[in-house]
């Protein structure tokens, strides 16, 4: 009986992988690198640290974290004409490459560690060229020969106006929901039921002491407090004063 978590994996690559095929140059970078920054965040979030030091060192360091949890029983890394050829064995996912290498120039497009590398390479302006695949179904093996190579600044002309517009777009909502969720990180609320005394008004905190509510609130948030007296206690408080001192 085939597994299915196994085989669900392939297909959400096989998915991706063919939806990927069909944009351009241009669509593709901008998708590649978006989608392989959040598997990273994803990944730290969840246990798998990945420390960048901020160069081109950390691209070996990522495979080696890949292959360590099993991405691939053992793989070969041999220099080349142009990169570096990388012999992956057993491969997971590897029947999912195996069909996208019939539809796709580069069937590693949906990998996710090719996503990740994509992603880190960028931020270097630069990009991982394809030169050579090939696949061994037999003995489970999977080759591809990468080169890391400069960016290149190609022109918009070249590209569809739609997909490039498409992608700006996709970038400029990017960016907002960035600015959101710094602002959001910024921001303190106060949350949950909070013990207060029904006749000064001091509020008890985790450790059980009870504060003034002012003191409280700016410690628990951002705001501050200007005192001043609401119509009611104004009325009040000028009304004591006229008993005190009668005119």
């Amino acid at each position: 009986m085939k597994d299915f978590e196994r085989v669900l994996y392939e297909a959400l690559l096989v998915a991706f992988g063919k939806i990927l095929s069909k944009y351009n140059t241009f669509a593709q970078g901008s998708i590649l690198r978006d989608v392989g920054k959040e598997m990273l965040e994803y990944l730290n979030n969840h246990g798998f640290q990945f420390e960048e030091h901020g160069n081109l060192d950390d691209l070996p360091a990522l495979i080696e974290l890949f292959v360590k949890n099993g991405f691939a029983e053992k793989l070969d890394i041999e220099p080349a004409d142009k990169g570096y050829n990388y012999v992956w064995h057993n491969l997971y996912g590897i029947e999912a490459y195996k069909e996208l290498h019939e539809v796709a120039d580069n069937p590693f497009l949906a990998c996710p560690i090719n996503l990740c590398l994509f992603y880190l390479t960028d931020k270097h302006n630069k990009t991982m060229r394809l030169h050579r695949k090939s696949f061994d179904m037999e003995s489970k093996t999977a080759e591809s020969q990468y080169e890391i190579v400069d960016k290149e600044n190609s022109r918009e002309e070249q590209f569809d106006a739609l997909v490039i517009e498409n992608a700006r777009l996709y970038e400029l909502a990017q960016e907002r929901a960035e600015k959101l969720e710094k602002a959001q990180k910024e921001i303190k609320t106060l949350k949950g039921i909070l013990p207060i005394c029904v006749s000064c008004k001091k509020i008890r905190d985790d450790t059980g002491y009870w504060q003034q509510l002012e003191v409280y609130v700016h410690e628990h948030s951002d705001a501050d407090f200007s005192h001043g007296y609401c119509p009611e206690c104004f009325e009040r408080a000028m009304q004591k004063m006229l008993d005190e001192d009668p005119l």
